[in-house]
């Protein structure tokens, strides 16, 4: 358009919002939105993002995982705002913005491309007629643009100096599955990073549904590289929270929620969507299903001596290429208390499994071995079998599969098959002997509706077995009854563990 022709009010216009903006430039992704939207209200959560926000485009590197409360307006800041304010300091910067979803994705993307459109003069860039898909465009003139994409969609052809990450698990059903969490973490690691150019910044922005989910496994490899900024929706002992609040404060909300409509999301909601969702952990820091301070009230210093009967239970791995698989040791006390002396749960193969069922049976001096056996009792047995036979031990250990059969024990979910022992735990009839920090993690991590941990589900098993052994008759053999069989059928040999001297 040029000069002669123009509108003189409309010229006057542009003139003064350039002038505006070369006077005081927005300084975040918040002040642009408070400028653009007369609505928008920052709190001291959307400024501390913004600040993220902020550092992400202007410091090289950065690497930031962000967990707040649904309807804080962060998606909105940081998947929205963000990108319109990145390309606002540098049109040439090539932004990807990935979510669980191509919709998702591109919602975000359609909202940000509405933004530019009508603020072009403001913002000082335009969009490229030449790439106007709603999940990839440019910025006019400029190698700067947007690619928004699902998780599982690819961005080949596509690098990033910002990524954007927000919600790469659609809900706690995707996060509970062991392979969806796999392919998450593969896609990230395999496809996502490796777009990311020297110097770009990756912003994680998802909640905690699981422990194992793609912001536990980059704060367990990388702690030193990737910073963890949470703010939950009330503050409260054990809940990191970056805004530094004292117990039972709840956040400031911009669309009015209070203490009172929270307590009421909780009761709503339950224990694990409330603390995954509005506290931004994966479980309640006391513990879930298993509390934490029932293994810290009833603790043992160390194995029991003397033990009645000591097992080993055995989660097996279903698919026996090297699936997680449960293995455990516990000991029956003459007081009947139920001690859990060992954990040596681990991915492995079944022929890996069954050889270290056996080797901790003799570290032990367990007598049985008991292996859950819903899907393929038999092949369990003779696996485990075997590896006694390979191991040629100098004493019997008995194989058996759980629950035995006709025996209407282990009916249920996990949750039902579990109540036993959490009784016990809760109770002090069930310890944990010394310390296994693996197996308290999981324990007090599982919840309701999610998978149970195999190191916890191999301790049902041995547990039950160990319950029920406590009623069971014990048989003893006198010399007399000796003398008869070998009447009938000569001993040749006795084992060492019948023949060993007892003092006294």
């Amino acid at each position: 358009m040029s000069t002669a022709t123009a509108d003189p009010a409309r010229l006057t216009a542009i003139r003064e919002l350039r002038a505006d903006r070369g006077r005081q430039r927005p300084t975040g992704p918040a002040d642009l939105a408070r400028r653009l939207d007369p609505k928008f209200i920052i709190t001291p959560t959307i400024r501390l993002l913004s600040d993220i926000a902020v550092r992400a485009v202007e410091t090289p590197d950065c690497r930031d995982i962000v967990t707040t409360p649904p309807r804080t307006g962060k998606s909105r800041l940081l998947a929205v705002w963000e990108v319109v304010w990145a390309l606002m300091c540098n049109p040439d910067l090539q932004i990807v913005l990935v979510s669980y979803s191509d919709e998702l994705a591109q919602a975000h993307s359609r909202e940000a491309r509405q933004l530019i459109n009508e603020h072009a003069d403001y913002l000082g860039f335009r969009l490229s007629t030449d790439k106007t898909a709603v999940g990839r465009w440019r910025v006019e003139g400029h190698a700067g643009g947007l690619l928004a994409t699902g998780i599982n969609s690819g961005v080949t052809g596509f690098g990033a100096d910002l990524m954007v990450i927000d919600d790469p698990v659609k809900d706690s059903a995707e996060a509970d599955s062991a392979a969806h969490r796999r392919r998450v973490i593969t896609e990230y690691r395999s496809t996502l990073a490796t777009r990311v150019h020297p110097g770009g910044s990756v912003l994680l922005v998802m909640t905690r549904w699981h422990e194992r989910d793609l912001a536990g496994e980059l704060l367990d490899a990388e702690p030193d590289v990737w910073t963890h900024t949470n703010v939950p929706a009330v503050a409260e002992t054990g809940v990191p929270d970056v805004l530094g609040r004292t117990h039972g404060v709840a956040m400031t909300s911009a669309l009015g929620f209070t203490a009172d409509h929270f307590a009421a999301a909780r009761r709503t909601s339950g224990e694990r969507a409330w603390y995954a969702l509005y506290e931004g952990v994966p479980s309640a820091p006391e513990g879930g299903l298993v509390k934490r301070e029932w293994l810290e009230q009833w603790r043992l210093p160390a194995a029991p001596t003397g033990p009645v009967k000591t097992v080993i239970g055995v989660d097996p791995a279903d698919s026996g290429s090297g699936d997680a698989c449960g293995i455990v040791a516990a000991s029956l006390t003459a007081e009947g208390v139920v001690a859990v002396i060992a954990d040596m749960s681990a991915p492995m193969t079944s022929d890996q499994w069954a050889r270290a069922a056996v080797d901790l049976a003799v570290d032990v001096g367990a007598s049985e071995i008991a292996v859950e056996g819903f899907s393929a009792r038999e092949t369990y047995r003779r696996v485990v079998n075997d590896a006694l036979r390979r191991a040629k031990l100098h004493r019997p250990i008995n194989v058996t599969t759980w629950p035995p059969k006709g025996s209407g024990r282990g009916g249920g979910d996990a949750l039902a098959r579990s109540a036993a022992l959490l009784q016990g735990l809760e109770t002090g009839t069930t310890r944990i002997a010394g310390h296994l920090p693996a197996l308290e993690q999981a324990a007090v991590t599982w919840q309701a509706g999610q998978h149970q941990p195999d190191s916890l589900a191999a301790v049902v098993v041995a547990h039950d077995v160990l319950v029920h052994a406590i009623g069971q008759q014990w048989g003893f053999a006198s010399p007399l009854d000796s003398e008869r069989r070998m009447r009938d059928r000569p001993i040749t040999s006795l084992p060492a563990y019948l023949t060993r001297r007892i003092s006294g």
